[in-house]
């Protein structure tokens, strides 16, 4: 086993070596680059300093390679080497000592920079220009960037330096603002497969289009992570490759099976769903890049259900055909459930590894997704008003308190229901729901009642509830009794909070239950806001004396507190 693992690393570094482009020509992508710089070559515009940044495997080490050796070409011509003369020979025998290419990530220090600055004035040995490729240049420390910051600013005529990086964040402004920079993106996907398929007929490999496609998604738009690959699965010696090979090497799932269980997942088929992850889990594929490839195929649906016209960001992994099949997906899908199935995978993938049952994350994501239990935003507002209720019963008390003014509450409400169904009976005909109005309401006036009668029982009300509840207390006395309707009191405050709080149902029955105690006479309470009521004011205490805000007065009542004199 160890001896295959070794004879896979040596085929895919000769696979990538082996076509490595010798010239702009053969380059595949990056054509911006490419034209400026075979243009520059062609004018005789060749600057002292390059800056290559972009993604790995995209072509900066090749292309400065191919940089170095086109400007040192006797008879280059359009831009291109002529790969004869003594110059290409040996920078293609790679023997030339005037190409110096510097590893940046082992020598990061000022000591190595300083060196290179020591060599950097001695005339090429048998080339035109002495070319100093520095790859992954963001490795370097700040003080040897300083030190190679005055070399790049005036460098000898005959020096060209060309810095790679993947991290151009790393790059001080100061070494970039020196360079001409290039910036080399991610290779399409048509561009991967086109590289690939032209391997494979040299190689004389067959080779079918979905294994072509697998290994180009896989590589993430690097060509050098693709002819990698395509080497590795060459090395087993199969000159017929299939989908499913590609699939058991990789480790990734088939792109049908992702389209299909996304679009089941689109559609709301929750069953079907679930058994393609079954069959997928049964099969042996690994359901963590199952979950990332569905996650990765429902953000292409995304992008394209947000617009179209980002169609264009997704080149280097779709093709067109793929592209046109997920723009179908967006006419019956809505933008809120792509985004909710999508946060629900992202869930499930964390909680594979750790599940005892490792499909289990996975179906549960489906069926959050397709709608067969309540949305996010439903859950979210569950949770709200849990949290909203537990924060009103959990400011005071212990838990058997709680318990308590539930069961309170909730007989509260049982009186509630029977008094509206007393006060609001089931429809009959008129005759007879009349005559029964007038025989609840002879029963239920007290002809003794008068408005004069509460209002002299005012103060007496604000004592008797006050075990019951100290705020309706507060409240009430900035209340009066402003009229009364048979057996109904109407209560006028000038501030809405009051109206609300005191027609609250729990608050309201209270004050009905104390008032009616009092005057021995069923009575019903109603709540109504007047700017101009001005409510009784108690006596001035020693304690009180010198406020001027009555408001305040109210607060300590309602909560029960005090001022203390300091």
């Amino acid at each position: 086993m160890e001896k295959k693992t070794l004879l896979v690393c040596f085929m895919s570094q000769t696979l990538y070596r082996k076509y490595r482009p010798k010239n702009f020509s053969e380059v595949i992508g990056q054509s911006h680059i490419v034209r400026t710089l075979s243009n520059s070559i062609k004018n005789n515009h060749i600057g002292h300093t390059y800056l290559f940044s972009g993604p790995r495997g995209t072509g900066k080490t090749s292309l400065a390679r191919i940089l170095a050796k086109t400007v040192n070409c006797i008879d280059a011509k359009k831009g291109i080497p002529c790969e004869k003369c003594p110059s290409c020979q040996i920078i293609n025998s790679g023997k030339s000592l005037d190409i110096i290419e510097i590893d940046a990530a082992s020598n990061t220090g000022v000591d190595n920079i300083r060196e290179l600055r020591e060599t950097v004035a001695l005339s090429p040995s048998s080339l035109r220009y002495k070319i100093y490729i520095i790859d992954e240049v963001h490795m370097l420390s700040a003080g040897a960037f300083n030190a190679l910051l005055k070399t790049l600013e005036e460098p000898p005529a005959f020096v060209i330096f060309i810095l790679a990086t993947t991290e151009i964040h790393k790059i001080p402004d100061t070494i970039i603002s020196r360079c001409q920079r290039f910036d080399f993106t991610r290779l399409s996907f048509s561009h991967i497969i086109e590289k690939l398929s032209l391997i494979a007929k040299k190689e004389k490999v067959q080779i079918e289009k979905e294994a072509l496609e697998m290994i180009a998604l896989a590589s993430e738009g690097g060509m050098r992570d693709a002819e990698s690959l395509l080497g590795q699965i060459i090395s087993l010696e199969d000159k017929n490759i299939t989908a499913k090979e590609v699939q058991e090497i990789t480790g990734s799932s088939d792109k049908k099976n992702v389209a299909i269980l996304a679009k089941c997942i689109i559609e709301k088929k929750s069953s079907q769903a679930i058994s393609v992850i079954n069959e997928l889990s049964a099969d042996g594929i690994d359901l963590q890049v199952l979950a990332k490839s569905t996650i990765n195929y429902l953000r292409q649906v995304l992008l394209l259900k947000v617009s179209p016209q980002l169609k264009k960001y997704l080149s280097y992994e779709l093709t067109a055909e793929q592209i046109e099949k997920m723009i179908d997906l967006t006419k019956i899908s809505q933008t809120e459930e792509i985004v909710s199935a999508i946060d629900f995978l992202n869930e499930a993938q964390n909680k594979i590894s750790s599940s005892v049952i490792p499909q289990l994350p996975l179906e549960m994501a489906v069926i959050k997704s397709t709608g067969k239990i309540p949305s996010r935003k439903k859950e979210n507002e569950m949770e709200r008003k849990f949290f909203e209720e537990e924060k009103l019963t959990s400011s005071s008390g212990s838990i058997l308190e709680k318990e308590e003014k539930k069961i309170l509450k909730q007989e509260t409400s049982e009186k509630e229901e029977n008094r509206q169904e007393k006060i609001s009976p089931v429809p009959a005909p008129k005759a007879l729901l009349k005559e029964k109005q007038e025989l609840e309401e002879k029963k239920e006036i007290n002809p003794d009642l008068d408005i004069e009668k509460i209002r002299l029982n005012w103060k007496k009300l604000l004592l008797d509830i006050h075990p019951y509840n100290h705020s309706l207390s507060a409240f009430l006395s900035n209340c009066v009794a402003k009229k009364l309707e048979k057996n109904k009191v109407i209560l006028a405050t000038p501030y809405s909070f009051y109206q609300e709080k005191l027609s609250a149902p729990e608050n309201r029955l209270t004050i009905e239950k104390v008032l009616g105690n009092i005057l021995k006479a069923n009575v019903y309470i109603e709540v109504e806001i007047d700017r101009n009521v001005v409510a009784p004011k108690e006596e001035k205490t020693p304690e009180k004396e010198g406020r001027q805000d009555s408001l305040i007065d109210d607060a300590l009542e309602i909560m029960g507190g005090k001022i203390v004199e300091q």
